[in-house]
């Protein structure tokens, strides 16, 4: 732990030198960058980088506005702009933070090989960082070198990194330890305190099949988004269990996800002719022909799994999404409220009905607003049930019920963005300009995957 609280105490010194004016900096900078720094504290993300620029036109040659800009665009996954103001930040000296955010920002845009051509500049400007290994551990794997990036990890272990870096190092090694040497796995997610794979660890334990205990570790990874980790636990469960279609249409699934959809239909093909008649082969079949565009053959897919499966909800709501996109609301509307029957119990496919109703601007007052109501019911103590509910009424024209609804979303969750968008549409609507100013620029201060982000941008585009 010595080398990490050197390093915070440097840290902390030089931004107790920024603040007290002990350098050359002007005021102005330092007030500028002071602001810059409790706006993103606060997440008021959009103010934050107008408070950087400030402080980049009072001293335009540091390089610290920049590195704070790359920083809010990285917590934004906005990648592509974040490039630019890390190479800003490289341009004005800024050394090896520059050059881990350009690793981050082209990691945050899938490109491993060049964040990992980033991270090695970075190691060659500075060997003992152990955020450097950490990164380039969390990259390995992500490009499938477990082996590389089980070095990586415990050479960043090795520099004694910061608590939070300790705890990342530990996960992803317990991950790269996981199929392997599970003990140590086990002692890596206990160190780390990370539950979830400790949880997933004993589940798998307890299955004594060799095969099958790789193909719940495939699954667990699939369903957490770790596609390489599941890539690699499905492969080994298909080789140890090579007659059965299981596996092989999960790691179908699971190319699908990574754009190897050639090699995902051979295998899909494979697994039909081990079984033509499982619903779980001819489900992925289908996601896999409406994920490439093939629609009728996806719903044929689909068809075929239902009558293999008929009471099975996911089938019946993945026709219904199928339809949806083909354009036949009123089949998809049929098949998304068989989904629920089917599975009364489970709220999601309630959500699922009414997104399909609000989100295709179908019989919203007929069908979209009964079904928000229904859910509010279901569901009173969750924000995104009012949320809903406020947005049909606002396009159901119930203008007042809608405001209602989304305050009330936004009282019980005040970091829900897709209610920040919709209430400062709503605003908007009315023409209160500056609440809706307000609650848009929250939706596009808090958004990181871009839905809600555009749409608001947009909006304020035309309040200006």
């Amino acid at each position: 732990m010595i080398l990490w609280r050197a390093r915070l105490q440097l840290m902390l010194l030089a931004v107790a030198i920024l603040l007290l004016g002990l350098t050359p900096y002007p005021r102005a900078f330092t007030t500028a960058m002071q602001q810059a720094e409790t706006l993103r504290a606060s997440r008021e993300y959009g103010a934050a980088i107008q408070s950087y620029q400030q402080a980049s036109d009072q001293d335009p040659d540091s390089p610290l506005p920049w590195l704070g800009i790359g920083q809010v665009f990285l917590t934004q996954h906005r990648f592509v702009p974040a490039t630019r103001a890390f190479l800003e930040a490289e341009i004005r000296g800024a050394g090896v933070e520059a050059v881990l955010g350009l690793g981050q920002s082209r990691a945050g845009k899938g490109d491993w090989a060049s964040a990992i051509s980033q991270w090695l500049r970075a190691e060659a400007l500075d060997p003992e960082d152990p955020r450097i290994y950490v990164a380039l551990g969390r990259a390995s794997i992500a490009v499938g070198q477990f082996q590389q990036a089980q070095d990586y990890l415990n050479r960043a272990l090795r520099l004694q990194p910061s608590p939070p870096d300790d705890a990342i190092a530990r996960a992803l090694l317990g991950r790269v330890l996981l199929g392997e040497q599970p003990e140590l796995a086990k002692a890596a997610f206990t160190e780390a305190g990370d539950e979830d794979m400790l949880a997933v660890l004993q589940f798998v334990s307890a299955e004594p099949s060799p095969a099958r205990q790789a193909l719940l570790l495939g699954n667990a990874f699939l369903q957490r988004g770790e596609l390489s980790l599941a890539r690699y636990h499905l492969e080994r469960a298909v080789s140890l269990a090579p007659g059965d279609a299981e596996p092989l249409a999960y790691l179908a699934h699971t190319l699908d996800q990574q754009g190897e959809t050639v090699a995902a239909l051979d295998l899909l093909e494979q697994a039909l002719e081990l079984d033509e008649t499982s619903a779980l082969v001819l489900y992925f079949l289908g996601t896999h022909h409406r994920l490439v565009g093939n629609l009728q053959k996806a719903q044929d897919a689909l068809w075929q799994a239902l009558l293999q499966d008929p009471e099975n909800a996911a089938l019946r709501a993945e026709l219904a999404a199928t339809l949806a996109d083909q354009g036949d609301y009123p089949a998809a509307e049929e098949w998304y409220m068989a989904a629920t029957d089917s599975a009364s119990e489970d709220v999601g496919f309630q959500f699922m009905l009414v997104h399909f109703y609000l989100d295709h601007l179908y019989r919203v007052q007929e069908g979209g607003l009964p079904a928000a109501q229904a859910l509010v019911t279901m569901i009173p103590e969750d924000a995104r049930t009012y949320d809903l509910l406020g947005w049909a009424y606002h396009l159901s024209g119930q203008q007042d019920q809608g405001l209602l609804a989304l305050r009330e979303a936004l009282d019980r969750d005040p970091d829900l963005i897709s209610a920040h968008y919709h209430l400062g549409s709503l605003y908007a609507t009315l023409s209160q300009r500056e609440l809706a100013r307000h609650h848009l620029q929250r939706a596009v201060d808090l958004d990181t995957d871009g839905y809600y982000r555009n749409r608001a941008e947009m909006v304020l585009q035309d309040l200006d």
